[in-house]
């Protein structure tokens, strides 16, 4: 049989609570106990706090709405109330809290006071925010991309047409191919965006099966090639011999190493060098792709990977884009169970390397 908990242990056990406020207010709701949690969460010592009014936790709008004495009057009314909101602590600052209040009477009804507890749900808060923020983040990103999309294909459409007409205006051809190129960059860009709307909602599936990588890679440097060409880029793609077999979606690695030389050539003035390596590192194929652009700044490497994030681009490098290229690359990677790393010196001339590993199979 159980022992029965003390009266003197039951208020050890409250006063050294530490992830709870639990103290006491009487019938005019001044403080009149104090325990540790209270210390940790409100930031006053017991002697500091004991007889002032509860008021004292409140901002300022709050205590001049009287929604703390209305407090007191529902508790009273009611047994208990609870809420939720904003309070201060003894330095000023704010935070999300959880409070319940209780009121307490003698066996005869006499009114004792009111018990109170306060929980710190700024955290918690905190986290379901960043939650509700990526899912309206998806929503918006699935929203834009089909929007964007569908102007995107009647233009093509026409522009399709204008190649197949004998124009004699060199003004006007040079028109055409300008919207020719601008339409290929955005309809790129919308695909990405709808890829990381995909991967964020998880209904993104790949379709793996073994593969070798070597022949992934020189498919993406294949595609690179005419717009390294036009920029006069020396573009260079060294293989190692040996076994690159892995298990991947041909389709989605060929958009990684896309992305990753696309970024190169955009970034690296005229006449730079790219250099696509392939190697082996134990169990696994790393693919680097090396510039001699202007380097990503010290400040900069930790989020580069992250959603909407751009690269400082030089004043005859193609427009930025949106910063999605590099999420969806380390994104896709991660599907694909490898990691994706950035080095740069941020020194100009001295550039860029983004190394994809990826697990080899047997």
């Amino acid at each position: 049989m159980m022992t029965p908990i003390s009266e003197q242990h039951f208020r050890l056990l409250v006063e050294n609570v530490r992830d709870y406020a639990i103290f006491m207010l009487d019938t005019q709701g001044r403080v009149s106990t104090w325990n540790a949690g209270a210390k940790l969460i409100k930031g006053y010592e017991t002697d500091e706090i004991v007889g002032k009014h509860f008021s004292v936790f409140y901002p300022d709008e709050v205590v001049a709405s009287s929604w703390p004495a209305r407090e007191l009057e529902l508790a009273l009314a009611e047994g208990r109330v609870q809420d939720e909101g904003w309070r201060v602590r003894k330095d000023g600052s704010r935070f999300w809290a959880s409070v319940t209040i209780t009121a307490l009477f003698e066996p005869d009804g006499t009114h004792l006071g009111f018990a109170k507890i306060t929980r710190d749900l700024t955290d918690q808060r905190r986290v379901k925010a960043l939650e509700d923020e990526g899912r309206r983040m998806t929503t918006f990103l699935a929203m834009l991309g089909h929007e964007l999309r569908n102007p995107l294909a009647p233009i093509a459409n026409a522009v399709s047409v204008m190649k197949l007409e004998d124009i004699a205006s060199e003004n006007v051809k040079r028109c055409r191919d300008i919207i020719d190129r601008q339409v290929t960059q955005l309809t790129r860009l919308v695909d990405d965006l709808l890829d990381v709307g995909r991967i964020t909602s998880g209904k993104i599936r790949l379709s793996t099966a073994r593969m070798d990588l070597a022949r992934v890679v020189a498919g993406a440097v294949e595609m690179a090639e005419p717009e390294a060409m036009r920029r006069d880029h020396l573009l260079r793609l060294d293989m190692a011999p040996g076994y690159t077999w892995v298990n991947g979606d041909r389709a989605r690695l060929l958009q990684v190493f896309s992305n990753l030389l696309n970024n190169a050539v955009k970034f690296t003035p005229n006449g730079g060098s790219i250099v696509v390596e392939l190697r082996r590192d134990g169990s696994n194929a790393e693919v680097s792709v090396r510039d001699n652009g202007p380097g990503i700044p010290a400040n900069r490497l930790e989020d580069i990977f992250n959603l909407f994030v751009q690269g400082d681009s030089q004043p005859d490098s193609m427009a930025a884009g949106l910063g999605v290229g590099l999420s969806l690359v380390q994104q896709l990677v991660a599907l694909h169970g490898g990691e994706t790393s950035v080095f740069s010196a941020g020194v100009p001339g001295k550039g860029a390397e983004f190394v994809v590993r990826l697990p080899l199979v047997d």
